[in-house]
């Protein structure tokens, strides 16, 4: 007998009671407020939002304020203002870049670049995730480098290990093939399409090989339709609960990102590099920093679909350079890129902080 929760459009309505509906006019100007009053909404929580912190601060009585910056909101340089406090603003995306892959909202013009300098000029000390953030920052904004600390991104290597084990669910699925695969969201600036046509040219060159995709996002139906074709060689678990995700890692043999961007310090490698997994990802400067390719991992040349698959087939067929790549991979983060490494980093920012206010 099968049982399922029954839901609110399961209930039975009162007799001459109809089902109550959202009209279409009311949709209507949700969408609208949604796109063109979010940024004005943002910038006018500044103000709500200093209130608020003036209040904590207050209160707690630090010696720095570390904040990670906002496109929009800026309450926390009031704040450092008025409370003669040294700010620590870690900065992971520059607000142009984030702008070109929010299409779905209206964006005020100039003032959140404006906004963005203002905040950054006036910080004591910055903390971005990569060189490459750095590097386009000061050359932006025109600012003082030795007013930057570099630090990427963590793996939590507790949770992230070689010895994990891989989920059971997998077990009879695998059955001794090579299991290539991605784990995270499937946005368009993934790469998805590489993604897709990766996965059909690697399938027609090893047939015995499988693929395995882990998660959700709007980019995820189109990559099930492309590879439809190959049936049980490809499997999608859709979105899974977080201390389900390294077992789901430990199942695979080679992890592929296939695109990222100039600036980030993509979690996901950092994540499959602690749990030794053989990788292989697009070679831009952050990946740069925390991979050395053909020693902890493949980096190919940004959008280069020949190379992504040339580098897949190389692990496919070398299951002893796929365990080389992924014992060094995890002795790199261990040794240099947890959390406790990114947080040491970040305290010599606000030590850097103190300092700078001080003299």
């Amino acid at each position: 007998m099968g049982v399922r929760q029954l839901g609110a459009n399961d209930l039975p309505a009162s007799p001459g009671t109809p089902r109550s509906t959202v009209p279409a006019s009311a949709e209507e100007t949700r969408r609208w407020s949604s796109r063109y009053l979010r940024e004005p909404k943002e910038l006018l929580s500044s103000l709500y939002y200093h209130q608020r912190e003036m209040q904590l601060i207050r209160a707690l009585g630090p010696d720095v304020l570390l904040v990670r910056n906002h496109s929009l909101i800026k309450s926390s340089l009031m704040t450092s203002v008025r409370l003669g406090l040294p700010l620590v603003l870690e900065v992971n995306a520059p607000r142009a870049e984030a702008m070109t892959y929010d299409l779905e909202h209206w964006h005020v013009p100039f003032l959140p670049r404006w906004l963005e300098a203002l905040h950054l000029r006036r910080a004591d000390a910055i903390v971005t995730v990569s060189s490459a953030l750095r590097d386009y920052l000061v050359e932006r904004y025109r600012l003082v480098e030795d007013r930057f600390v570099v630090s990427p991104n963590g793996a939590d290597v507790a949770m992230f290990r070689p010895d994990t084990v891989p989920d059971a669910c997998l077990d009879g699925w695998r059955s001794g093939a090579t299991v290539i695969g991605f784990v995270g969201s499937f946005e368009r600036w993934h790469g998805v399409e590489m993604l897709a046509e990766m996965t059909l040219e690697v399938a027609s060159a090893r047939p015995q090989a499988r693929f395995l995709f882990v998660g959700a996002g709007p980019e995820r139906p189109r990559l099930e339709a492309r590879t439809a074709q190959l049936g049980e060689a490809v499997r999608f678990t859709g979105p899974m609960p977080h201390h389900r995700i390294p077992g789901l890692v430990a199942a695979l043999d080679i992890a592929v990102m296939p695109e990222s961007n100039f600036y980030g310090s993509p979690l996901k490698v950092l994540e499959w590099m602690a749990a030794a997994r053989a990788i292989v990802a697009p070679g831009y400067g952050p990946l740069r920093e925390i991979l050395e390719t053909e020693r902890e991992g493949i980096l190919f040349e940004p959008r280069n679909p020949r190379q992504l698959v040339a580098s897949i087939l190389q692990l496919v067929d070398d299951r002893e350079l796929r365990r080389l790549l992924g014992a060094n991979a995890a002795r790199r983060v261990r040794s240099q890129l947890t959390w406790a490494d990114n947080a040491t980093r970040v305290l010599a920012a606000c030590r850097m902080a103190l300092t700078r206010r001080a003299s």
